[in-house]
């Protein structure tokens, strides 16, 4: 049987992942905008994709203003009345 080299240390507290997404900087220059409606167009991101990653980005950065729409091709962000 070979012998595995390892290290076990205690620890008090876990690391936290933090984790950033490309479409934080849209998210953030988006929110500090004064449009309402804008179109997105990332470069080699399908639509689609897009869509689905800027709403997953902002669910997980609790961020409920903003609405995620596709149609015909194009990703739009819009700003939304706070509930």
């Amino acid at each position: 049987m070979t012998k595995i080299e390892y290290e076990m240390k205690p620890v008090e507290i876990k690391k936290e992942k933090i984790t950033t997404s490309i479409f934080d900087p849209i998210i953030d220059e988006f929110m500090k905008g004064e449009n309402k409606l804008v179109e997105i167009t990332v470069e080699d991101r399908p639509p689609s994709y897009m869509k689905s990653s800027l709403v997953k980005r902002l669910a997980k950065r609790e961020i409920t203003n903003v609405e995620v729409t596709l149609g015909y091709g194009v990703v739009y962000l819009e700003k939304t009345d706070p509930t």
